[in-house]
């Protein structure tokens, strides 16, 4: 699935936007930290995931990538972002 540029802008952004949604309304800051906390991480997964899927990481190196940003993500900016 995360072969997709298209599904997988869609998973990294809708997350934000419900954050964003958040904000509207009353809020209180200790929550949305949190949220924001998650979202960091839920990033490191995704971009990982995405990675593996397209085969950029290798499978020994498979479980570097559920550590958020472990991989130098500059480094791989291409391939995550721009290229299906």
């Amino acid at each position: 699935m995360m072969k997709n540029l298209l599904a997988y802008y869609i998973a990294i952004l809708v997350p934000l936007f419900l954050i964003l949604l958040y904000l509207a309304g009353p809020h209180n800051s200790l929550t949305f930290v949190v949220f924001l906390f998650c979202y960091v991480l839920y990033r490191g997964l995704t971009d990982g995931k995405r990675l593996i899927d397209k085969g950029v990481v290798r499978g020994q190196d498979r479980w570097k990538v559920y550590i958020p940003f472990y991989i130098n993500h500059l480094k791989h900016f291409k391939d995550l972002y721009l290229r299906k």
